[in-house]
């Protein structure tokens, strides 16, 4: 199951489509590229403090006093930057541009929960068997509360790029990652922005990591 740019559709997992998906514009006529992107289900937040830096010892006591604070913050994480959102962040940002790619097609894909063949796989992830075709795939939500430098979200992504012709293609792997100041809120009335803030720095994080990715050639 997947979500079109051009034909908006829904899943379960995805939920229902937002206001500004269903107006946004057909891909461009000249579109001769299909571009399929996959967001995570992956969510991790770890926080540590000064103890970390002290051995061993130190970082078993500081994971022992941030046992629960890491556990709640992932499920947090998981909801507020969860596949739907991805999506609508992404949405934002002109990916073919980003990733170098000629006039593209985007097509959202449902998530695939393992992550061996996320992160592995080397052949098509979906059923299109068009010519030019490429994948990106967010495979890391990370995010990390440190005593010294303080809140910040990692992302990995991986580009797999078919146009040369062949069946399998070489997984060029990447990262971005920003610092946060709202997320997660500290009141009820922070939640707004510091989910906002969540988003923007995803996405900021992506553009991060399509400054690395090379302009390929198409047959």
């Amino acid at each position: 199951m997947r979500i079109k740019v051009a034909v908006i559709g829904a899943t379960a997992l995805l939920g229902s489509v937002t206001p500004l998906a269903a107006q946004e514009a057909a891909p461009a006529a000249d579109a001769k590229c299909e571009l399929h992107v996959f967001p995570t289900l992956e969510g991790e937040a770890m926080t540590t403090g000064l103890l970390a830096g002290f051995g061993i010892v130190g970082a078993i006591a500081d994971a022992a006093a941030n046992n629960n604070r890491n556990i709640s913050e992932t499920e947090y994480l998981k909801e507020a930057l969860g596949p739907r959102l991805q999506i609508e962040a992404l949405k934002t940002i002109d990916l073919a541009k980003e990733l170098k790619l000629p006039p593209s097609e985007i097509i959202f894909e449902t998530p695939i929960a393992d992550r061996k063949v996320t992160t592995k796989a080397t052949n098509r992830l979906s059923s299109s068997t068009a010519p030019c075709y490429v994948e990106l795939i967010v495979t890391q939500n990370f995010y990390t509360k440190k005593a010294i430098y303080g809140r910040s979200l990692n992302n990995r992504f991986i580009l797999k790029d078919f146009r040369t012709g062949k069946t399998t293609a070489k997984l060029v792997k990447g990262r971005g990652g920003n610092g946060l100041s709202y997320f997660p809120p500290k009141t009820t009335d922070e939640t707004e922005k510091a989910e906002a803030e969540l988003r923007e720095v995803f996405t900021k994080n992506f553009v991060e990591f399509a400054k690395g990715i090379p302009a390929a050639r198409a047959r």
